[in-house]
C-alpha cells in the first residue's frame, strides 16, 4: 500500500532511531555526509511507519544507471536501452544520472559511494560482468533497484529480464527445422553470467532433443575484444578452423553474428547459401544487414522504460515491491538462414 505520510513525521523517526532530525533529513535526501550504519538504521525506521518523507508524487526523482566499464559505454545493446529510459525520464520529469563502474580499475570509490555521491533515489543496472560483484553491496544498503538482464531478487531489488533460453531454443530449432545438423555456437563470456549460461544450454538441449550430439568443435569460447564485433569476427574464423563443415552458426548476441557475417566474407562463405547465421537481441541494424539477420528479438527500448517506470512507482509509494518479470522472445526470421544443402550438394 502507499506509504502514509501523515500521521508519522521526521520527529518520530529521528526519535524512534535515536539519530537528530537532522540526521533523518541526510538520509532522505541522499546526502553523503552520514554513515552507511545510520542510514540503514534509520531507513528501518522509515520502513517501519511506513513514513513517507516529502513531495510524493511531485517530487523529481534521480535515477542512477550503471554504466559498465568492462564493456563499451555507447554499445549496439546499450543505447536502446538507454533511449527507453531518457524518452520516459523526459515525458515525466525524471533525471537519470549516467555512473560509470569502475570497480578494479583504481578509482578509489566503491559503486555505492559512486551512487550516493550522485544522491540517487533509485539505480538501474544493465547487468555486466563487473556489476555482479556490487549486487550484495547495493542491496544492503536498501537502495531500489531494477537489473536488466540479471535474474536477481532482494528487499528492494527486482529485475526485467529475458528468457534467454527459450531464445536459444527458437534459433536453433529454426536451423534444425531447415534441416541442419552442424551447428557451431559463438560464445560470450559466460562465467558469473546466468543469461549466456542459459543460452548456450538452450542450444546444447535443443541439439540434443533432436538426436544432435554437440560436439566440442562446433564451440568456440568467448575471445575478449574491445567489441563484440571483433569477437564474433575472430571466434567464426576460429571455428571454420576447427570445423570446416560448418553449415550454421548460432551467435551469441546479434553484435557477434555482425562480425561473424565478415568472417564469412573473409572466408568465401556465402550466407545463406554457403551458411545460415542466428543471432540474439534484434538490435535495430540487424535489420538493415545485408542478408537482414534472423534472431530472437528482445524489446530492449521498452525493457528500459519499464525498469525506470517501475522505480519510479515504487519511490512514489504506489508499488510495494519492484516486480521479477520475465520476458519471452520472438523469433524474427529474416534472410540470413536457408534450408541446408544435400550432402551431395557439398560435395
Amino acid at each position: 500500500m502507499p506509504r502514509q505520510g501523515k500521521s508519522n513525521n521526521i520527529r518520530l523517526v529521528a526519535a524512534r532511531a535515536g539519530v537528530s532530525v537532522a540526521s533523518v533529513s541526510r538520509v532522505v535526501n541522499n546526502r553523503t555526509d552520514v554513515s552507511e550504519e545510520t542510514r540503514l538504521r534509520v531507513q528501518a525506521v522509515i520502513d517501519e511507519l511506513n513514513f513517507s518523507p516529502n513531495k510524493g508524487k511531485e517530487r523529481i526523482f534521480n535515477i542512477g544507471v550503471i554504466l559498465s566499464s568492462d564493456q563499451p559505454i555507447i554499445s549496439n545493446y546499450i543505447s536502446p536501452l538507454i533511449a527507453g529510459m531518457t524518452d520516459y525520464a523526459c515525458r515525466n520529469g525524471v533525471i537519470i544520472s549516467a555512473i560509470m563502474n569502475s570497480l578494479g580499475n583504481g578509482c578509489g570509490r566503491s559503486l555505492l559511494q559512486l551512487v550516493r555521491e550522485r544522491r540517487c533515489d533509485a539505480i538501474c543496472l544493465p547487468m555486466s560482468t563487473s556489476c555482479y560483484s556490487a549486487i550484495g553491496e547495493i542491496e544492503r544498503a536498501g537502495i531500489p533497484t531494477m537489473a536488466i538482464n540479471g535474474p536477481f531478487r532482494g528487499r528492494r531489488l527486482g529485475f526485467i529480464n529475458n528468457n534467454a533460453y527459450l531464445a536459444a531454443c527458437q534459433v536453433t530449432g529454426h536451423l534444425i527445422n531447415l534441416g541442419h545438423r552442424k551447428i557451431g555456437y559463438l560464445s560470450q563470456f559466460m562465467e558469473n553470467d546466468e543469461n549466456h549460461q542459459h543460452r548456450f544450454k538452450g542450444y546444447c538441449e535443443t541439439l540434443v532433443k533432436a538426436g544432435i550430439q554437440p560436439e566440442k568443435r562446433f564451440f568456440v569460447e568467448h575471445i575478449p575484444t574491445q567489441l563484440a564485433q571483433e569477437a564474433g569476427y575472430l571466434q567464426a574464423l576460429k571455428l571454420f578452423e576447427q570445423a570446416p563443415d560448418v553449415t550454421a552458426i548460432v551467435a551469441a548476441d546479434d553484435e557477434m553474428a555482425m562480425g561473424a557475417y565478415k568472417a564469412c566474407w573473409k572466408t568465401r562463405r556465402r550466407i545463406p547459401d554457403d551458411i545460415s547465421v542466428v543471432g540474439f537481441d534484434d538490435l535495430p541494424q540487424s535489420e538493415f544487414l545485408t542478408p537482414g539477420l534472423t534472431t530472437a528479438r528482445q524489446p530492449l527500448f521498452e525493457v528500459g522504460t519499464k525498469a525506470i517506470n517501475y522505480l519510479v512507482l515504487h519511490l512514489q509509494g504506489n508499488l510495494n515491491e519492484l516486480p521479477c518479470e520475465t520476458l519471452d522472445p520472438e523469433l524474427v526470421v529474416r534472410d540470413s538462414t536457408a534450408p541446408a544443402k544435400s550432402p551431395k550438394a557439398n560435395s
